[in-house]
């Protein structure tokens, strides 16, 4: 059902497949990747997991000159099920890029989220955030930007001679290679690396545990239905995973989701069996190690998480080098925990709609 027109502007759910050319139109033009944006209708918006989503349109005078998204996600905090929405692929026309369209399609958003779901989250860009906090939402730090770099050579001054970079570089790479390999050893032989094209059926036992021993984080469903879904190839992406498996049994005690682009491998996802730094800083050094060994200048995660996480990404050598780089936006329907908005949020890549 529309909303009431004001100022010769309203929304409505939009019509989909007859409406679909008009919102990948609108995409294309305010969000650029125009060759993506029907792949994208299709993924989230057509054969989510967890529902099909909602997107709305802002209309003004019979043409769409907006839309936004509302796609399904499953949360889990100490021991409850919440029914969420993930807000995504919110654009406005430039014709149209004034305050009032983009806070009449927010707020509609908010008023129709919150009737189907009990929260509702995102990660805006840094230019929408007036505009959500103006329509109600809590703006939480999300997730920071860590990173660290495995060819030293390219961080030098620049103004040194190359001869000296190189040497100083190549030094730098071996003693961090160093230490970190001792890391590697030093977890002992129990678990044995393996590197996956996809997830598997050990993906859903893994997740049955993780689910357990992470209660006290609000943590997005990750089992093997979700990973397939969120990770498929697409032609601009590829994600492999680098699990540790039990030598003996072959089951998961954790797994980080990898993709290259350009010279830098990005973690997308980790997740671990049991609150573990050390898992986690294991996994994460494998991925250095393959990094490394294909000649990349770097590995990253965006992550936002609980003390044990961040320990671990500081254990495999990433520093923190943009605190809050993907801010979250966060509204609770009436009867929804509010200490939601303070609890420790399990963040990752694989949390976002892209």
């Amino acid at each position: 059902m529309a909303e009431a027109p004001a100022s010769g502007y309203l929304v409505e759910p939009a019509r989909l497949p007859e409406q679909a050319a008009a919102v990948v139109e609108l995409w294309s033009q305010a969000l650029g990747y125009a060759e993506r944006r029907p792949l994208k209708l299709d993924w989230f918006y057509l054969r989510n997991p967890a529902g099909q989503p909602r997107l709305l349109l802002l209309v003004h005078d019979q043409r769409v000159v907006g839309v936004t998204g509302l796609g399904g996600r499953h949360l889990g905090w100490q021991g409850r099920e919440l029914d969420a929405a993930l807000m995504g692929d919110f654009a406005v026309d430039r014709h149209h890029r004034t305050l009032y369209p983009a806070l009449l399609l927010q707020r509609a958003a908010l008023e129709q989220g919150l009737a189907r779901h009990e929260l509702l989250y995102g990660f805006p860009n840094a230019k929408s955030l007036p505009v959500v906090r103006r329509a109600g939402y809590q703006v939480l730090p999300g997730m920071g930007r860590h990173a660290r770099a495995l060819r030293s050579e390219a961080y030098l001054p620049a103004g040194w001679p190359l001869v000296l970079r190189r040497a100083v570089g190549a030094g730098l790479d071996a003693v961090f290679s160093l230490r970190h390999a001792a890391g590697l050893l030093s977890a002992g032989r129990s678990l044995q690396e393996q590197w996956l094209e996809g997830p598997d059926a050990r993906f859903d036992e893994l997740w049955a545990r993780a689910r357990a021993s992470l209660g006290d984080c609000v943590l997005g469903r990750r089992d093997l239905a979700f990973l397939r879904w969120r990770f498929e190839p697409r032609a601009w992406h590829r994600t492999r995973f680098v699990v540790l498996a039990d030598a003996r049994s072959g089951r998961l005690a954790g797994y980080a989701a990898c993709e290259i682009e350009g010279a830098a491998m990005h973690v997308r996802d980790l997740l671990v069996q049991q609150p573990s730094a050390r898992l986690a800083a294991q996994l994460l050094r494998l991925a250095a190690r393959k990094a490394q060994a294909q000649g990349l200048r770097s590995l990253s995660m965006q992550c936002g998480g609980p003390p044990w996480l961040l320990a671990g990404l500081r254990a495999a050598g990433l520093r923190l080098r943009e605190a809050g780089a993907q801010p979250m936006i966060l509204a609770l329907a009436p009867g929804t925990p509010a200490p939601l908005a303070q609890a420790s949020w399990y963040l990752t890549g694989a949390d976002s709609d892209e």
